[in-house]
């Protein structure tokens, strides 16, 4: 727990003898930074004086920890249990983490009101407070300072309270821990603003103002309840789930004028957890005049091949039209053999991106930071855990072939090139949220008739919740 800066320095004058002199409190230390990064070995933290009462509520601000720590996960997004891990205390004491997550905290700044994300949190159950990591802020965010009222964090150019002092030499955060049920309803509530239009830019998978704008007042879908749309606030989930760096150069390739005349592909992955089913990756489709993408999941590359001989038969079935090019980067999952004889039999032509050029193959590219990005807002809004990824990209192809898109024309979507229907929109819900399912009398039980309709936030036989998922995406593995 953070003491004012004289206290600091005379703890640091205090312990550094001792631990020079003590081998095994360097190697504990040193062990520290490796677990830093692996999440693993010890870590080490000061403690100071604690306040009269105990409460999971309270944080103090703590120039000694080498981690964000809670003693309670009812704040925590995204847990993730780990093998415990012992965390030493100054006093010598030892206590053990055994999970981390993330935590929604509201705070006060100049602007006013804002919220921001501490992530990696370490839940530890023994610890009496709950402690805000000096060394964490300042490496993920920026500097702190501490002055005889309170201490300052530093950002971009503003400088805001995050602690007042409290008696001898303790610093309480002055940031409120937001419980995701709360954090979910407001965003679920669908009328942030006053306005149904941050509902449906949930509903369409998290798309932005200009092109919600252009479904309404240009007519694209069925079911739309609005008439115009207004400015929402800023969406959390897109505010986390956006961010990029500075896009490639365009690419002025001159456009094809037929479907299936040209098919991009790329293959994104491996995922850092599998889904369900065992997937890590997932290869799209996509044709170049109507910007149609197709998604399937892989448990390895080496399915890409078979992966296109359906997505081609399916394709040539629909369209009646016939695949010229297969256009992809220079993976070895686009030259394999198997591929590569499917394509000379069907006289499809391949054609391959010079290496370390991904821009050369910037549809596919774009496409799957498109996916990735609307999944990741999705997941992060409905607050679903890692292994939901192949649910989340699959609904994101869904969503986006039925959003306009600045590749076509405006007046169109994707769906209504490949098919030639407006989509029907009036069916969509926000993904994540709570559903109901109706037993089938042939199923129902004694027990079951009295509770025809069961949450679909409930736990399936196969050990996870059901999801709210558009119906008719067709490629769920």
């Amino acid at each position: 727990m953070a003491e004012c800066p004289s206290r600091i320095q005379e703890n640091t004058e205090r312990h550094r003898p001792q631990r020079a002199q003590d081998s095994g409190d360097r190697y504990r230390s040193q062990r520290a930074n490796v677990a830093q990064e692996e999440d693993s070995g010890d870590y080490l933290f000061s403690i100071g004086e604690t306040t009269s009462a105990k409460s999971s509520d309270i944080w103090l601000v703590d120039s000694g920890a080498t981690q964000h720590m809670t003693c309670s996960k009812k704040f925590m997004r995204n847990y993730k249990g780990f093998d415990a891990v012992d965390v030493h205390l100054a006093d010598d004491g030892i206590v053990q983490a055994i999970g981390s997550g993330d935590i929604v905290m509201s705070m006060k700044t100049p602007q006013g009101m804002k919220k921001g994300v501490l992530t990696n949190v370490w839940h530890i159950p023994k610890l009496s407070r709950n402690l805000f990591s000096v060394g964490r802020f300042t490496k993920d965010v920026g500097p702190v300072t501490f002055t005889k009222d309170g201490c300052y964090g530093e950002a971009k150019g503003t400088k805001w309270k995050i602690g007042a002092r409290e008696g001898k030499g303790l610093f309480k955060l002055q940031m409120t821990p937001v419980a995701p049920e709360q954090a979910n309803a407001a965003k679920s509530s669908g009328c942030q603003g006053g306005t149904k239009s941050y509902l449906w830019h949930l509903r369409l998978g998290h798309i932005g103002h200009d092109g919600l704008n252009c479904i309404v007042t240009k007519n694209i879908g069925i079911g739309i309840d609005i008439s115009s749309v207004k400015k929402w606030d800023v969406c959390e989930g897109c505010a986390l789930g956006k961010q990029t760096r500075v896009r490639f150069q365009s690419n002025t390739t001159a456009r094809t004028s037929k479907l299936l005349e040209v098919i991009h592909s790329d293959v994104c992955g491996p995922m850092s957890m599998a889904t369900f089913s065992g997937k890590r990756y997932f290869v799209t489709f996509i044709d170049d005049k109507s910007r149609y993408c197709v998604v399937y999941l892989l448990k390895s590359k080496s399915e890409v091949a078979a992966k296109f001989m359906e997505y081609a038969a399916m394709a040539e079935t629909q369209t009646g039209k016939r695949v010229k090019y297969l256009q992809s980067d220079n993976g070895g999952e686009y030259k394999s053999d198997k591929l590569a004889r499917f394509c000379a039999e069907r006289g499809i032509q391949q054609r391959f991106t010079p290496p370390y050029t991904p821009q050369l193959n910037g549809v596919a590219e774009r496409m799957n930071r498109t996916l990735v990005e609307c999944a990741r807002c999705m997941m992060e809004h409905a607050g679903l855990g890692k292994s939901y990824w192949g649910e989340a990209v699959m609904t994101a192809m869904f969503l986006r072939n039925r959003c306009p898109t600045r590749a076509i024309h405006q007046d169109k979507s994707p769906y209504q090139v490949w098919t030639m229907k407006k989509p029907i929109l009036a069916n969509l819900k926000v993904f994540g949220c709570h559903a109901y399912v109706q037993v089938p009398h042939v199923e129902k039980t004694a027990a079951v008739k009295k509770t025809p309709r069961q949450a679909a936030s409930s736990v399936e036989a196969s050990g996870r919740p059901s999801l709210a998922i558009p119906v008719g995406t067709g490629m769920y593995q």
